[in-house]
Protein backbone atom coordinates (compact mmCIF):
# COMPACT_ATOMS: atom_id res chain seq x y z
CA UNK A 1 0.00 0.00 0.00
CA UNK A 2 2.85 2.40 0.83
CA UNK A 3 4.57 1.57 -2.49
CA UNK A 4 1.35 2.16 -4.43
CA UNK A 5 0.77 5.47 -2.68
CA UNK A 6 4.32 6.54 -3.45
CA UNK A 7 3.87 5.63 -7.12
CA UNK A 8 0.59 7.51 -7.32
CA UNK A 9 2.02 10.59 -5.65
CA UNK A 10 5.04 10.60 -7.92
CA UNK A 11 2.77 10.46 -10.93
CA UNK A 12 0.67 13.31 -9.51
CA UNK A 13 3.82 15.40 -9.19
CA UNK A 14 4.83 14.58 -12.77
CA UNK A 15 1.37 15.52 -14.01
CA UNK A 16 1.55 18.80 -12.09
CA UNK A 17 4.81 19.63 -13.87
CA UNK A 18 3.19 18.70 -17.19
CA UNK A 19 0.25 21.01 -16.46
CA UNK A 20 2.53 23.91 -15.58
CA UNK A 21 4.42 23.47 -18.86
CA UNK A 22 1.16 23.47 -20.83
CA UNK A 23 -0.39 26.42 -19.00
CA UNK A 24 2.59 28.66 -18.30
CA UNK A 25 5.71 27.38 -20.05
CA UNK A 26 8.86 25.62 -18.94
CA UNK A 27 10.19 28.55 -16.93
CA UNK A 28 7.15 28.35 -14.62
CA UNK A 29 8.12 24.89 -13.36
CA UNK A 30 9.45 25.31 -9.81
CA UNK A 31 9.12 23.14 -6.74
CA UNK A 32 6.91 25.79 -5.17
CA UNK A 33 4.64 25.94 -8.22
CA UNK A 34 4.46 22.16 -8.47
CA UNK A 35 3.56 21.90 -4.79
CA UNK A 36 0.80 24.47 -5.20
CA UNK A 37 -0.57 22.77 -8.32
CA UNK A 38 -0.68 19.28 -6.83
CA UNK A 39 -1.72 20.40 -3.34
CA UNK A 40 1.31 18.99 -1.52
CA UNK A 41 3.80 20.76 0.70
CA UNK A 42 7.27 21.36 -0.73
CA UNK A 43 8.57 18.90 1.89
CA UNK A 44 6.23 16.26 0.47
CA UNK A 45 7.59 16.90 -3.01
CA UNK A 46 11.14 16.43 -1.77
CA UNK A 47 10.20 13.10 -0.18
CA UNK A 48 9.63 11.77 -3.68
CA UNK A 49 12.08 13.76 -5.80
CA UNK A 50 15.38 15.34 -4.89
CA UNK A 51 15.04 18.30 -7.27
CA UNK A 52 13.05 19.93 -10.05
CA UNK A 53 15.54 18.45 -12.51
CA UNK A 54 14.72 14.95 -11.32
CA UNK A 55 11.00 15.60 -11.81
CA UNK A 56 11.58 16.86 -15.32
CA UNK A 57 13.86 13.95 -16.16
CA UNK A 58 11.10 11.57 -15.10
CA UNK A 59 8.64 13.50 -17.25
CA UNK A 60 10.99 13.10 -20.22
CA UNK A 61 11.29 9.37 -19.45
CA UNK A 62 7.49 9.11 -19.60
CA UNK A 63 7.34 11.08 -22.85
CA UNK A 64 10.04 8.91 -24.43
CA UNK A 65 8.22 5.74 -23.44
CA UNK A 66 4.99 7.01 -25.02
CA UNK A 67 6.68 8.11 -28.25
CA UNK A 68 8.56 4.84 -28.74
CA UNK A 69 5.54 2.74 -27.75
CA UNK A 70 3.50 4.52 -30.41
CA UNK A 71 6.03 3.62 -33.11
CA UNK A 72 6.40 0.03 -31.88
CA UNK A 73 2.63 -0.53 -31.86
CA UNK A 74 2.23 0.80 -35.40
CA UNK A 75 5.13 -1.35 -36.60
CA UNK A 76 3.51 -4.51 -35.27
CA UNK A 77 -0.08 -3.83 -36.32
CA UNK A 78 0.07 -2.11 -39.71
CA UNK A 79 0.54 -3.95 -43.02
CA UNK A 80 3.15 -1.67 -44.58
CA UNK A 81 5.51 1.17 -43.77
CA UNK A 82 3.32 3.86 -45.28
CA UNK A 83 0.43 2.88 -43.02
CA UNK A 84 2.86 2.80 -40.09
CA UNK A 85 3.81 6.42 -40.78
CA UNK A 86 0.16 7.41 -41.16
CA UNK A 87 -0.73 5.85 -37.82
CA UNK A 88 2.25 7.42 -36.06
CA UNK A 89 1.44 10.85 -37.45
CA UNK A 90 -2.24 10.54 -36.54
CA UNK A 91 -1.41 9.33 -33.04
CA UNK A 92 1.17 12.06 -32.44
CA UNK A 93 -1.10 14.86 -33.62
CA UNK A 94 -3.99 13.48 -31.59
CA UNK A 95 -1.68 13.41 -28.56
CA UNK A 96 -0.45 16.91 -29.33
CA UNK A 97 -4.03 18.18 -29.39
CA UNK A 98 -5.14 16.13 -26.40
CA UNK A 99 -2.25 17.20 -24.17
CA UNK A 100 -1.61 20.55 -25.84
CA UNK A 101 1.58 19.30 -27.38
CA UNK A 102 3.43 18.73 -24.15
CA UNK A 103 5.84 16.14 -25.60
CA UNK A 104 7.05 18.52 -28.27
CA UNK A 105 6.72 21.68 -26.15
CA UNK A 106 9.10 20.07 -23.63
CA UNK A 107 11.54 19.51 -26.48
CA UNK A 108 11.30 23.13 -27.61
CA UNK A 109 11.50 24.42 -24.05
CA UNK A 110 14.56 22.35 -23.21
CA UNK A 111 16.36 23.72 -26.22
CA UNK A 112 15.61 27.35 -25.38
CA UNK A 113 15.74 27.29 -21.57
CA UNK A 114 19.10 25.94 -20.52
CA UNK A 115 18.48 26.55 -16.81
CA UNK A 116 16.71 23.23 -16.43
CA UNK A 117 19.62 21.07 -17.60
CA UNK A 118 17.56 18.83 -19.88
CA UNK A 119 19.30 19.28 -23.22
CA UNK A 120 21.41 16.10 -23.00
CA UNK A 121 18.44 13.97 -21.93
CA UNK A 122 16.22 15.42 -24.66
CA UNK A 123 18.91 14.66 -27.24
CA UNK A 124 19.03 11.04 -26.07
CA UNK A 125 15.25 10.79 -26.35
CA UNK A 126 15.23 12.27 -29.84
CA UNK A 127 18.09 10.03 -30.98
CA UNK A 128 16.12 6.95 -29.94
CA UNK A 129 12.94 8.26 -31.50
CA UNK A 130 14.61 9.16 -34.80
CA UNK A 131 16.26 5.73 -34.93
CA UNK A 132 12.84 4.10 -34.53
CA UNK A 133 11.50 6.21 -37.42
CA UNK A 134 14.53 5.24 -39.52
CA UNK A 135 13.55 1.60 -39.01
CA UNK A 136 10.14 2.41 -40.52
CA UNK A 137 11.85 4.10 -43.47
CA UNK A 138 14.16 1.13 -44.01
CA UNK A 139 11.16 -1.15 -43.94
CA UNK A 140 9.44 0.96 -46.60
CA UNK A 141 12.50 0.89 -48.83
CA UNK A 142 12.85 -2.87 -48.36
CA UNK A 143 9.19 -3.45 -49.17
CA UNK A 144 9.46 -1.30 -52.29
CA UNK A 145 6.88 1.21 -51.07
CA UNK A 146 9.41 4.02 -50.60
CA UNK A 147 11.92 5.31 -53.12
CA UNK A 148 14.88 2.94 -53.30
CA UNK A 149 17.31 5.88 -53.07
CA UNK A 150 15.47 7.50 -50.16
CA UNK A 151 17.79 9.26 -47.72
CA UNK A 152 16.56 7.51 -44.58
CA UNK A 153 18.29 9.92 -42.20
CA UNK A 154 16.82 13.01 -43.86
CA UNK A 155 13.37 11.41 -44.10
CA UNK A 156 13.33 10.59 -40.39
CA UNK A 157 14.49 14.08 -39.38
CA UNK A 158 11.86 15.62 -41.65
CA UNK A 159 9.12 13.48 -40.13
CA UNK A 160 10.03 14.64 -36.63
CA UNK A 161 10.35 18.22 -37.85
CA UNK A 162 6.82 18.24 -39.27
CA UNK A 163 5.32 17.27 -35.94
CA UNK A 164 7.63 19.44 -33.86
CA UNK A 165 6.99 22.55 -35.92
CA UNK A 166 3.23 21.96 -35.99
CA UNK A 167 3.11 21.58 -32.19
CA UNK A 168 5.30 24.62 -31.62
CA UNK A 169 3.40 26.95 -33.97
CA UNK A 170 0.10 25.71 -32.54
CA UNK A 171 1.28 26.52 -29.01
CA UNK A 172 2.53 29.94 -30.07
CA UNK A 173 -0.95 30.60 -31.44
CA UNK A 174 -2.43 29.79 -28.02
CA UNK A 175 -3.92 26.46 -29.20
CA UNK A 176 -6.57 28.52 -31.00
CA UNK A 177 -7.35 26.23 -33.93
CA UNK A 178 -8.00 22.54 -34.48
CA UNK A 179 -5.23 20.31 -35.75
CA UNK A 180 -7.74 18.15 -37.63
CA UNK A 181 -7.47 20.35 -40.70
CA UNK A 182 -3.71 19.77 -40.86
CA UNK A 183 -3.51 15.99 -40.53
CA UNK A 184 -4.34 15.00 -44.10
CA UNK A 185 -2.47 17.90 -45.70
CA UNK A 186 0.72 17.19 -43.76
CA UNK A 187 0.51 13.49 -44.52
CA UNK A 188 -0.07 14.03 -48.25
CA UNK A 189 2.90 16.38 -48.52
CA UNK A 190 5.12 13.89 -46.75
CA UNK A 191 3.89 10.88 -48.70
CA UNK A 192 4.65 12.63 -51.96
CA UNK A 193 8.25 12.91 -50.81
CA UNK A 194 8.89 9.35 -49.65
CA UNK A 195 6.45 6.99 -51.35
CA UNK A 196 6.78 5.48 -54.81
CA UNK A 197 4.13 6.52 -57.33
CA UNK A 198 2.22 3.25 -57.07
CA UNK A 199 1.65 3.88 -53.37
CA UNK A 200 0.08 7.29 -53.94
CA UNK A 201 -3.61 7.82 -54.72
CA UNK A 202 -4.40 8.49 -58.37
Amino acid sequence: MVRQTTTIRKQQIIEAARKLIIDKGMEAVTIDAIAETVGFSEAAIYRHFSSKQQILHQLVNDLEYDLLACVALAQTTEPNALRVLECILEAHLADVEGSRGVSFIVVAGAMSFEGIGLSHRIREMLDRYIESIKEVMRRGVGEGDFHKNLNVDAAAFTFLGMIQSTATIWALNDYSWSLDQWRNQILEIYKNGVATSQQLPA
